[in-house]
């Protein structure tokens, strides 16, 4: 058993069996994640039962075969989803792997390995016999569950049999679905199999290091069960749950589980089911004592491997046997960099508050955490961070020096719903939960007068634009004392902001220093103008919703019909741009073939389609889908978003329907408009009420289309921010640092200085790109801790139907279609009447909004930007939808009620 050799990456030249004793089994290319594992385990002196592994080199040696060879090229092209042509397959492998004869010198090895283990025994052992596949148990996919595990096996001509048939089980139809969604190559993964001495356990179960619900990494969660621990994986019996605060070892709360049946081992090999007593029920199956030894134990095994794990135990004769131990793969990481105080630490993510949840690269969220770190320095809170941190490729900031501000701690919760009600909610609850971990630091008053910046910025805020204040008092009042500003007003204000940051980027001579103008120019992007309109709009529509609870179609109905609005005047244009491409059939058969703009044009009518597409990009051409993350391209370099929903509307639309569409929505709305103003002259005070209701209105309306005139004027900043990082990684490619100009994002930016100053860096980019990859991968939560916790807090939605996904309502009615997942509008459209399932829905995402139905979005509150505009084209809408976009499957019918926000999945 101890011929060990070198084994290349198919196990040629090493051995067919190691020990779990010796120091080669921590190898995983000849053990599996399993059995390396629970060598490292054996190797610091932990118990584990005794055993060897049967290694990569046999199974290789065994599945040297012509038709196991073909059947797994079979699955190099295979889609996850065609679950028919992975079952077909998959069963073919199987069949034929256990139609295999194990070759003799492994059997051999097999009983010799047997035979050292039983030479100490006075009696015949059975064993545990369990796959190890060289891609499991490690720290992004674990592969739990995916292969054979046999229990009780006894004599050798069992115990090959079921090696073999493990082998084959790196081929369930499980695992190969699992390796082809995650990008695990069939061919170079190998299994081995781990042989243990058969535990008989009087309980077994399952300790998490951290909660795997939560999050928090201060917290154990042990489950267990009476007999074999297979009665737990299976879900045959409600196991004893139990979480202990680790640091302390405080048992936090211990529920007894109502286990009628238990697991255990035949004589003649195998296990059973067995009925339990009802005295063995309604007992605790640990004692304290026996939670805390188990709790220590898990504590010294995370911090061998170094993060959180997932540790199958049993106890026999009051011994506990660890035999398994891997990452608990489900962990949203910890935000870096760590507290340095050792105090509780609250965050909440940028991307959520700006409805965009997506994992960004490593350089944009540089941008964004040093964008993070002036606005709070700018407003007088330097000295206090760092405010923001990073965790799974998002950016998140720090609210826990807000929240110990006596007034701020109760206000924050508040904004932060406004833009994500979970977001709020989540806040309240850790507030509520942990509350004497924020204690305040400083008054209100304390705090301001320490930051004189804070009070001088805030207070320009306020009062350098009268028409808030006026929207304010002479809304309340009824007053009529002046007219709001006109959008264009509004539009130029914002656009030459955003047009002069980016001039003064894009002057700079070297890529060099328009890089370092990005930077330099931060505390400049937060100098924004006033934003007196766009809170004055806010404010009138808070009053309104307030006086007329009982008529909310008809508040929200007085925000739609702007032609002036920038989103209306998006759509607008690609409605014409969809006019002319109808008058002129071949440039519309070619938008339909998806060809280039360049051929496009020299066809009939292509020359007024390009020269009006032009004039479309000249204004909006510096936007994108998720704008944010500058690594995106803009429209004007990829305009294929706008060309595909042009061609989805030739499909569906009628010439100039999309300005009646406005007009009727500007209809509806004075309509609403004068029904409302009828409500309030109702009674005694009827003729003062409707004074007060018509200015609410004419400010609301007049103020409420400026509402993305920001976003346009910074999106010219966003544009310029990309166009320097871009530059930079054309020279880095051209003077040899850099393979592909994209790998510039993927450089930090201390990287990317060093490397445009000329000097050498020495960065894995591959690495980064796959850790992208798999941060895109996972849903973030909109809150955090320092402790890796994700709280939630409840929102009451009253009898919800059964089955049905929560969100917050945020345009109002009833509707039923088809649903479209769309997860990138650059590869994507949506067709007319369907409902839009999408992870976000940020400016980039606007040409979908003309022929969708209605709309599902993961993240976002009642003024981001998706729910404004549903509100103005009348399709109901529900957000903040968690994992929407997986639970919701293209081509099922759904419906959604945007009054209520709730999504029933009808069929499909």
């Amino acid at each position: 058993m101890s011929n060990i050799g070198d084994a290349d990456s198919r196990g040629v030249g090493g051995p067919y069996v190691v020990s779990l004793r010796d120091p080669t089994a921590t190898n995983r290319a000849l053990v599996g994640g399993k059995g390396a594992n629970l060598a490292r385990l054996v190797e610091a002196g932990l118990p584990v039962p005794d055993g060897f592994c049967v290694t990569t080199v046999a199974y290789w040696e065994l599945v040297d075969d012509e038709l196991v060879n073909e059947l797994r090229d079979d699955l190099l092209d295979l889609d996850p989803a065609d679950t028919e042509r992975i079952t077909d397959v998959g069963s073919s492998l199987r069949a034929r792997i256990n139609a295999l004869d194990v070759p003799t010198p492994i059997q051999e090895a097999i009983e010799d390995a047997l035979a050292d283990i039983e030479s100490e025994s006075e009696t015949e052992t059975a064993y545990a016999v369990r796959s190890s596949a060289t891609a499991e148990d490690l720290p992004d996919a674990s592969f739990a569950g995916q292969q054979e595990t046999f229990l009780n096996v006894q004599g050798i001509d069992e115990i090959v049999d079921s090696v073999r048939a493990c082998m084959a089980s790196l081929f369930t139809n499980r695992a190969i679905s699992y390796r082809t969604k995650n990008g695990i190559s069939h061919e170079n993964v190998a299994l081995s199999v781990v042989v243990q001495q058969m535990v008989t356990p009087s309980i077994s179960g399952i300790l998490f290091t951290a909660d795997p619900t939560s999050g928090n990494r201060r917290i154990a969660a042990i489950e267990a069960v009476l007999g074999l621990g297979e009665a737990l994986v299976s879900g045959e019996t409600a196991a004893d749950a139990v979480r202990v605060d680790t640091p302390t070892g405080d048992i936090i709360d211990y529920q007894i589980g109502d286990q009628r049946m238990a697991v255990r081992p035949r004589s003649e090999g195998g296990v059973e089911t067995v009925e339990l007593s009802a005295a063995e029920r309604s007992n605790r199956v640990l004692t304290d004592e026996q939670v805390r030894t188990l709790v220590e134990l898990g504590t010294k095994i995370q911090t061998l491997f170094g993060y959180p794990q997932d540790i199958e135990w049993c106890l026999e004769d009051g011994k506990i046997q660890v035999v398994q131990s891997r990452p608990i793969t489900s962990l949203f990481p910890l935000p870096t960099p760590e507290p340095t105080d050792d105090r509780l630490h609250v965050y909440y993510s940028l991307g959520h508050a700006q409805a965009f949840a997506e994992a960004l690269p490593p350089l944009v969220r540089d941008v964004w955490m040093s964008y993070t770190e002036t606005t709070f320095e700018a407003f007088g809170f330097d000295g206090r961070g760092p405010w923001g941190v990073e965790a799974g490729g998002r950016v998140y900031m720090d609210a826990t020096n807000l929240l110990r501000i006596r007034v701020l701690r109760n206000l924050v919760p508040k904004q932060l719903a406004a833009t994500s009600e979970p977001m709020g909610a989540a806040m309240e609850a850790i507030l509520e939960r942990r509350s004497e971990e924020f204690h305040p630091d400083r008054s209100l008053i304390e705090t301001l007068a320490a930051t004189p910046t804070l009070v001088r910025r805030t207070w320009r805020g306020l009062t350098a634009s009268q028409p808030l204040l006026s929207a304010m008092t002479n809304g309340l009042l009824g007053a009529f004392v002046e007219t709001p500003a006109s959008p264009e007003h509004e539009e130029e204000k914002w656009t030459v902001w955003g047009q002069e940051i980016a001039s003064q980027v894009r002057e700079q001579e070297t890529p060099a220093e328009r890089v370092r103008t990005v930077f330099d120019l931060l505390d400049v992007a937060i100098d924004f103008p006033p934003t007196g309109p766009l809170l004055g709009a806010f404010v009138a529509g808070e009053v309104l919703e307030g006086m007329f609870p009982d008529a909310p179609e008809d508040v929200n109905a007085v925000g739609r019909g702007f032609p002036k609005e920038v989103v209306t005047r998006i759509n607008l244009g690609l409605g014409d741009l969809a006019d002319i491409a109808r008058d002129n059939p071949s440039v519309a058969a070619a938008l339909r073939e998806g060809a280039s703009i360049d051929a496009i044009e020299s066809l009939e009518g292509g020359e007024e389609f390009r020269a009006e597409l032009d004039r479309f990009l000249d204004e909006f051409g510096h936007r994108a889908t998720g704008e944010i993350d500058v690594s995106r391209p803009r429209w004007r370099e990829d305009p294929s978003v706008l060309l595909a929903t042009i061609r989805a509307n030739l499909n569906h639309a009628e010439t100039g329907e999309h300005h009646k569409h406005v007009r009727q929505m500007e209809q509806e709305a004075l309509a609403a408009a004068e029904r409302l103003e009828q409500r309030a002259g109702r009674g005694l005070l009827g003729p003062l009420r409707r004074r007060v209701t018509r200015r609410l209105i004419r400010t609301y309306r007049g103020y409420i289309q400026t509402r993305e005139y920001p976003k346009q004027g910074a999106a010219h900043m966003f544009a310029a921010w990309r166009e320097a990082f871009r530059d930079a990684g054309d020279m880095l490619v051209t003077e040899g640092h850099l393979d592909d100009p994209t790998d510039v994002w993927f450089l930090r930016i201390n990287e990317l200085l060093t490397a445009l100053e000329g000097e050498s860096i020495s960065v894995d980019i591959a690495a980064r790109r796959v850790e992208f990859k798999h941060h895109k991968s996972i849903d973030a939560p909109p809150v955090l801790t320092s402790e890796g916790e994700a709280p939630r807090g409840e929102i009451d939605r009253g009898d919800v139907p059964e089955g049905s996904l929560v969100g917050t309502g945020v345009s109002g009615g009833v509707v039923e279609g088809i649903a479209r997942v769309i997860r990138d509008p650059t590869e994507e459209t949506i067709e007319k009447g369907e409902i839009l399932v999408a992870p976000s829905s940020d400016p980039g995402w606007t040409p979908l909004f003309l022929n969708a139905a209605g709309m599902v979005v993961e993240v976002g509150g009642r003024m981001s930007h998706g729910a404004l505009v549903a509100r103005e084209y009348g399709i109901p809408a529900v957000v903040s939808v968690p994992e929407a976009t997986h639970e919701i499957k293209t081509g099922q019918r759904v419906r959604i009620d945007g009054t209520r926000g709730l999504v029933q999945i009808i069929d499909g």
